[in-house]
């Protein structure tokens, strides 16, 4: 049986990494009207961008969250970093340009971290919302299965349903305000 679900598994509890922008925001609406139960977690990495995390959970309730948390994975960004520092990989060289591997490291800390809060809620699907057009996709499907081996994958932009519907920024955005 595969782990990952082509499409919506209806009435079953779905946890979503919630940013708060338009895909998230979307996907959480898209699924609570067809009929699945969302549960979100956002990552608190310290993020400079965003200047009231507290108040995502609660956007997303909004949008049709049963539940929503936040989830505090500062410390565990700052340990993977000093590991990374330590084993000589915090940074990569490639076309003569210096790569910071802080992306991947939030990445990992934010998939296993929001998994292990899943759980704690008794929730074993898990999804994002990430697209298909980037590897965002595969490093959040891995780092959740590292948490959790026996987690279902739900990824809105992998449902054929979902695709169809709302299939680009301006769809959603229509639908999220019709």
């Amino acid at each position: 049986m595969s782990k990952v679900l082509a499409s919506l598994p209806i009435g079953e509890k779905v946890g979503i990494a919630f940013s708060g922008g338009l895909d998230t925001s979307v996907a959480v609406a898209w699924m609570r009207e067809k009929g699945a139960v969302p549960y979100t977690y956002t990552a608190d990495l310290g993020q400079y961008d965003e200047p009231d995390i507290q108040s995502v959970p609660g956007r997303a309730k909004e949008y049709g969250a049963e539940g929503s948390r936040l989830v505090d994975c500062k410390l565990a960004l700052v340990e993977e970093g000093f590991a990374a520092i330590a084993c000589g990989a915090f940074h990569i060289r490639s076309g003569g340009k210096q790569y910071f591997n802080t992306t991947p490291l939030g990445r990992a800390v934010t998939g296993t971290m929001l998994v292990r809060a899943m759980l704690q809620d008794g929730v074993s699907i898990w999804g994002d919302g990430s697209t298909y057009k980037g590897n965002d996709i595969e490093r959040f499907y891995r780092y959740g299965l590292l948490a959790n081996p026996k987690l279902r994958i739900y990824k809105p932009w992998l449902d054929q349903d979902f695709v169809t519907e709302l299939g680009g920024r301006k769809e959603m955005s229509e639908w999220l305000v019709s």
